[in-house]
């Protein structure tokens, strides 16, 4: 698997019913945190990306962000 170098990370937050990813402006959601995650990169990639788990910045849970993923092929 290679990373997207040129790729920002993907930061999901709570939403009602599920979660939010947002990524390059673009924002998707899903049931669980990886869902919401996938769903946007395959929004703002196509279908063959996939995602793994990130560590979180020291300004995420003051913005409410839970989960941040990178993308990887």
């Amino acid at each position: 698997m290679t990373t997207v170098t040129n790729a920002s990370s993907i930061s999901v937050s709570p939403a009602i019913g599920g979660f939010v990813g947002k990524l390059r402006g673009k924002r998707a959601t899903g049931t669980t945190h990886r869902d919401a995650a996938l769903n946007v990169a395959r929004k703002v990639y196509g279908p063959k990306v996939n995602v793994v788990n990130d560590y979180l910045r020291d300004s995420d849970i003051a913005a409410g962000i839970q989960y941040r993923y990178h993308i990887t092929h």
